[in-house]
């Protein structure tokens, strides 16, 4: 027996009008459209069904005689006839089989469009934010279906994030769910949404509330939308949340407040069964204690998940033969290690590929070549590859200076109208008379150019990060930045020169030697994680000095640390070094968290007096490096008769408060800084060792075993 207050209810939600005045039947009537619909659904034996629907049929009603046999039935079906599941389900399809033709577009003629999967590493976490798991568990395969069975599956909210550097792949995965949850979920419709830095994006909930409209076409009142969300029915996939994110490196407690509204509108929605996805770049506010302070503090009962995608490795891309070409010849395999390049080699032919390494060419621009000749062909376009770029690279340092990332389609061929008026000119004269085009039908071409992208039903930007990143590095080594805009550099935010740095990851050396001369040039008010990323990266050598620094999640290779004293009270964190030679003495008073070495040297042969310069906390190693390091010197005073574990363990509990708080390890440290690091240093191995604290980077939380081993030891002290 159906509980008929419950199925009251539903219709209610929904807009419908309760008529209780039939006997041994309900009718539910719905009047807020140019449709009018009475839904009735029979109780009893004691009605006459047929009187009734002729009835309201001589009213206008459309009839429609429901027998639900439960509740979830009435619910499914309803969400079934307002949110048109079958016609929005198609739409999202069509959606996605757009992204893949455009991707495909920008690839030699026989690819055919393959997911390509990339390392990952996953954390899970309780509603109190501690980490389910005492270590990171790395995956190779199945991330698409992992995410895709978690929100189909999984019971109670669920909140994820998916971050990656740029250019390694979220909207990709972002899309592949997508399409793969529409492929095994029938009562469901995602919520798909890609974020996009431009001039309207302000507030948060602003944007959400109108790309929902937007997706559901105002079928629906909002309030049923939200309601449907937290049921479960709508699960979220938010692309793109690190557009609205101003900072790109460091992060502090005062710019949490900016990701704050942005994360409340998010999570006042994580209740019921829930499911949302987020992609970000990597960004320090998702490892910060802020956010997992803050997160614990709004007593929800949810679990959430952290899904980062790591370096592309490139036997997942490239076939045995391919690779041994590339190794044969000793090419750097650092200059192609990029998802949208190494799509491209998959593809391409082996002789070419073969003639490209032999002669030493670069690989972007030949990609990028391979557009350009392209466009030349597809849209009968008479202007040369490079006159091409020189368009390109206006418009993305016009991208820029407005900071923004995506723009109308009307103003993009604006944009390239007014600042190519001669290129423009010269081109048109290149066509025989009868076939030559009017000057707006050569913008509008360019503005369907293979570098530009939709991104939304009204947005157009770069195909992808790789392209946008090499045109703003083009510009700033060209001196182009400098000859248009005065005082360019402080007007540059870091996420563009972010972008350009990750982008010429993948140029030859000298190419990198320019873009990295040109930050060094002018006085630019960036981090100094930036200038450490384009030190190892680009110079293989270090140049700033550092005082106080942190510098995070790091991979550095072949870098020698020689230069006196130039790391101070500096704190490296969840970093990978790989052949890298160390000197005590270039660094003062400075700490290592959580980070691996892998055949790493010390270039002192007497190290004992300074020792204390380098101290490890939860750090490995595959051979003697770090036993080196942990002969104790003679810099810290003693620690007799204190008891360091009752000390660290105490600072994660607030003043009267039996709920632990996340730390940072860096901060933890200094808040300990009289005592001997070294023996601090052998307190916290012991402690994760015996899994009662669990690290993920500069984050230290206490785990259900710690709490109860402090609370068994040292609470009543």
């Amino acid at each position: 027996m159906i509980n008929i207050s419950k199925i009251d209810e539903i219709y209610t939600r929904y807009g419908y009008e309760v008529k209780t005045n039939h006997k041994g039947v309900r009718v539910y009537l719905f009047t807020k459209s140019i449709y009018n619909g009475a839904d009735i659904i029979k109780l009893s034996d004691e009605c006459d069904i047929e009187k009734l629907r002729k009835e309201f049929s001589n009213e206008g009603f459309a009839i429609k005689v429901r027998n639900f046999i439960s509740e979830k039935e009435a619910e499914t079906t309803l969400f079934n006839d307002f949110f048109k599941v079958e016609g929005v389900t198609n739409s999202l399809k069509r959606r996605y089989g757009d992204f893949v033709g455009r991707l495909m577009k920008n690839l030699p003629d026989n690819s055919k469009y393959e997911y390509i999967n990339s390392p990952y590493e996953v954390i899970e976490y309780d509603k109190d934010g501690m980490s389910l798991s005492s270590e990171v568990t790395t995956y190779q395969n199945g991330l698409v279906s992992q995410i895709t069975s978690l929100i189909n599956d999984r019971q109670g909210p669920l909140f994820i994030i998916l971050e990656a550097a740029a250019g390694y792949g979220k909207t990709c995965t972002a899309y592949e769910i997508l399409n793969e949850f529409l492929s095994i979920s029938k009562n469901k419709i995602p919520f798909f949404t890609e974020l996009s830095r431009d001039r309207k994006a302000t507030i948060f909930s602003h944007i959400l509330r109108k790309e929902i409209e937007d997706q559901f076409a105002n079928r629906v009142d909002s309030k049923v939308v939200i309601h449907e969300i937290k049921n479960g029915r709508i699960p979220l996939i938010i692309d793109g949340f690190d557009e609205l994110i101003a900072k790109d490196f460091s992060f502090s407690s005062s710019e949490f407040e900016q990701v704050e509204s942005m994360l409340s509108t998010i999570i006042e929605l994580l209740s019921g069964n829930a499911k949302i996805i987020i992609t970000s770049r990597r960004t320090a506010i998702f490892n910060s204690e802020e956010f997992y302070n803050w997160m614990t503090d709004r007593n929800i009962d949810y679990s959430m998940i952290k899904i980062t995608i790591t370096e592309p490795q490139i036997n997942n891309w490239l076939d045995k033969e391919k690779i041994k070409i590339i190794e044969s010849n000793e090419f750097p395999i650092d200059e192609i290690a990029n998802p949208v390049l190494l799509t491209y080699l998959k593809y391409l032919e082996l002789n070419d590929l073969r003639n490209m390494i032999e002669n030493e060419q670069s690989i972007i621009n030949n990609y990028l070549n391979f557009l350009l000749q392209r466009e030349q062909t597809r849209q009968q376009l008479l202007i040369e590859p490079d006159t091409q770029l020189r368009i390109f690279r206006k418009l993305v340092r016009l991208f820029s200076e407005f900071d923004i990332k995506v723009a109308s389609k009307e103003d993009i061929k604006e944009l390239i109208l007014d600042y190519n008026k001669t290129i423009l000119k010269n081109t048109l004269e290149k066509y025989q008379p009868e076939l030559r085009p009017r000057v707006e039908q050569l913008v509008d071409t360019l503005s369907n150019h293979a570098f530009l992208d939709r991104k939304d039903n009204k947005n157009i930007g770069f195909v992808n990060e790789l392209i946008f990143g090499t045109l703003i590095g083009q510009s700033l080594a060209k001196g182009k930045y400098e000859e248009h805009i005065p005082n360019f550099h402080n007007k540059l935010t870091q996420m563009f020169s972010l972008l350009a740095v990750q982008a010429y990851k993948v140029q030859n050396r000298d190419d990198k030697l320019k873009l990295w001369n040109t930050f060094y040039k002018f006085s630019f008010p960036y981090d100094k994680q930036f200038f450490f990323s384009i030190d190892i990266w680009f110079k293989k050598e270090l140049i700033t000095d550092y005082y106080q620094d942190s510098l995070n999640q790091f991979t550095i290779k072949d870098i020698s640390f020689s230069k006196k004293e130039q790391f101070r009270e500096t704190v490296f964190t969840d970093c990978i070094f790989k052949n890298c030679k160390f000197s005590l003495q270039t660094f003062e008073k400075s700490s290592f968290i959580n980070c691996n070495f892998y055949d790493c040297n010390l270039l002192d042969e007497n190290f004992l007096n300074s020792a204390g310069n380098i101290v490890l906390y939860s750090c490995q190693c595959n051979n003697n490096f770090i036993d080196s390091l942990t002969t104790d010197g003679n810099d810290y005073a003693s620690n007799t008769g204190l008891d360091i574990e009752q000390l660290f363990l105490s600072k994660f509990f607030g003043q009267g408060s039996t709920r632990p708080r996340h730390k940072q390890l860096s901060i933890l440290r200094k808040e300990l800084n009289d005592l001997n690091q070294r023996d601090v240093a052998k307190t916290i191995q012991k402690l994760k060792s015996n899994s009662y604290i669990h690290m993920n980077g500069d984050l230290c939380h206490l785990t259900k075993e710690g709490i109860a081993y402090f609370n068994e030891h040292y609470k009543q002290l």
